[in-house]
């Protein structure tokens, strides 16, 4: 892995996924932890007390923020300090476009947790907001979507626009799992009782729409969709199942649900000469190539480290003082508006109406 030592970085939100993802990926990339915030003391501690497991990933002077006692500043105070550069935010989809503002005027870059917004309307209002005024300033805002880092998804999206499969006529995603209460991810009091579209469907889904968007090198124009909710645990919706006319005349289908007892984790792209497989598998992601026989041509596994490249992504974007187009507001604006248009019974989708 390319390595860029990068100084002054913040977390804001200290939850599972910052703490089992963030804290390995940024000790990977050489940054250096100043400070953490959390709502509650509790949790802004134990992700303090996670990160000094990692030699060399904290500052001497790293603290802790909460809105936990008056005494402790909170993120007010942790975005007065000089040394923090950048922020990376992880928190409840609908909290974080204020928040992204917030740290923003701050004159800190941001990297944020897909998706970008609720909707298509408060991800358009959150980009304009940015874009008028803020970019002039060199200031970065990112998107955390680790699928379009991957590199498994690297040597995909090369698979298909090399040609080794022909013109790409079919693309096929089906991602099925079973989220039953218990689950870490649903122990969430934001997951459990979402106040945005979709619930899951949203959360989860723009991260298998920017697979298919990435790998396909292709944008879906239009859906036309079923949706529903199997589960009285899992509102407002917990399954999709759409077909998607994209840009390149490609046409494809795309299934998903947290309420199915069978699981399944799979993509398909079919183009005019073979086949690309994508699914997962032990220590990565596996891509199996075949031929218009069905022969398989090649086959290999490969770990993705999709969160750590996405970090490296955003820190050599500060240094050039440029976004990184695979993180970029507006990638992520697409990913919220196929999904909403899925979520709606398809249609167009709202960006190519």
């Amino acid at each position: 892995m390319a390595q860029s030592a990068v100084n002054g970085v913040a977390l804001i939100g200290a939850g599972i996924y910052p703490k089992e993802a963030y804290l390995p990926a940024l000790h990977k990339t050489k940054a250096t932890l100043v400070a953490i915030y959390s709502r509650s003391l509790k949790s802004a501690s134990e992700c303090l007390a996670e990160a000094r497991k990692f030699d060399g990933l904290c500052a001497e002077n790293i603290a802790a923020y909460h809105d936990g006692s008056p005494s402790n500043g909170g993120l007010d105070q942790l975005l007065q300090r000089d040394d923090v550069t950048s922020v990376i935010v992880a928190l409840p989809t609908t909290v974080q476009p204020a928040v992204v503002l917030k740290c923003l005027a701050a004159g800190k870059h941001v990297l944020m947790e897909k998706p970008i917004a609720k909707d298509v309307k408060d991800a358009v209002a959150l980009i304009a907001e940015y874009e008028s005024q803020f970019q002039s300033q060199k200031l970065i805002l990112a998107v955390a979507e680790q699928f379009r880092f991957d590199l498994a998804h690297e040597k995909a999206r090369q698979i298909v626009s090399d040609g080794t499969i022909g013109e790409l006529v079919a693309a096929h995603a089906r991602i099925w799992s079973n989220m039953q209460p218990g689950n870490k991810w649903y122990e969430t009091e934001w997951r459990k009782v979402p106040d945005y579209q979709g619930g899951f469907l949203l959360d989860g889904g723009v991260h298998f729409i920017a697979l298919l968007r990435y790998v396909s090198s292709d944008e879906i124009e239009e859906t036309a969709s079923f949706a529903r909710q199997t589960y009285d645990h899992l509102p407002p919706l917990d399954t999709v199942q759409g077909a998607l006319r994209f840009k390149s005349g490609a046409l494809g289908t795309i299934s998903m649900s947290w309420a199915s007892v069978k699981g399944e984790y799979s993509y398909n792209f079919i183009g005019t000469k073979g086949s690309l497989t994508i699914t997962g598998a032990d220590g990565g992601t596996k891509l199996v190539v075949e031929d218009e026989q069905g022969k398989v041509v090649s086959e290999e596994i490969i770990a993705g480290e999709g969160t750590a490249q996405e970090f490296l992504g955003f820190f050599e974007a500060i240094k050039r003082g440029q976004g990184d187009e695979r993180a970029s507001p507006r990638q992520a604006l697409a990913d919220v508006a196929v999904v909403e248009s899925l979520l709606n019974g398809g249609g167009k989708v709202q960006l190519y109406k």
